[in-house]
């Protein structure tokens, strides 16, 4: 009797392992290996767009996304054979009368000081704000999947922030009132 159970829990554990999904299980995987960032942000460019993604190249190693209405930089930084990572930055243009607020100032240090999933920053000549994280992963290569729930949730979490934020620093954003 004692054999039969640990046979049987043996055998739900093994097929237990079998049914969890694999990293590359009939997923689209981007693979950037012995690429350099430029042949790796045209294979993305190019994939995206295959994949229904509205992309556009804007130098040899930034693209624009858009996702939810919003254009989102990308940039890739591959490491071979270590982490390798996606820039991905989400500007928000000041209005010209608050680009030298310093309330604007106050705001961003205060985000960075109390939020840990991106980092807060002002464009030079304090133009636009910048939200900026990134997507990492190992052997160069990424599921378009994982770039798509990426966009989600920073798009997800950026809308929560702006629930967080005094209802005067979103008026000092373009179009961020809402």
């Amino acid at each position: 009797m004692k054999r039969l159970s640990l046979a049987l829990l043996m055998l739900l554990f093994l097929s237990g392992c079998n049914t969890l999904p694999h990293r590359f299980s009939n997923e689209e995987v981007i693979d950037l290996q012995n690429k350099n960032n430029i042949e790796a942000t045209t294979a993305l460019v190019n994939t995206l767009k295959a994949k229904g993604f509205t992309t556009r190249k804007i130098s040899p190693t930034q693209f624009l996304v858009r996702y939810n209405e919003h254009d989102f930089l990308m940039e890739p930084k591959i490491v071979e054979d270590g982490l390798s990572r996606i820039l991905v930055s989400r500007l928000f243009k000041i209005k010209e009368e608050y680009q030298e607020s310093p309330e604007l100032f106050v705001l961003i240090i205060a985000l960075n000081r109390h939020l840990n999933f991106a980092k807060f920053s002002m464009l030079p000549e304090n133009r636009a704000g910048q939200v900026q994280t990134a997507i990492t992963f190992v052997d160069e290569t990424i599921q378009i999947l994982e770039i798509q729930q990426f966009l989600i949730w920073m798009d997800d979490s950026l809308n929560k922030i702006k629930t967080m934020v005094p209802p005067e620093a979103l008026h000092m954003l373009e179009n961020e009132t809402n």
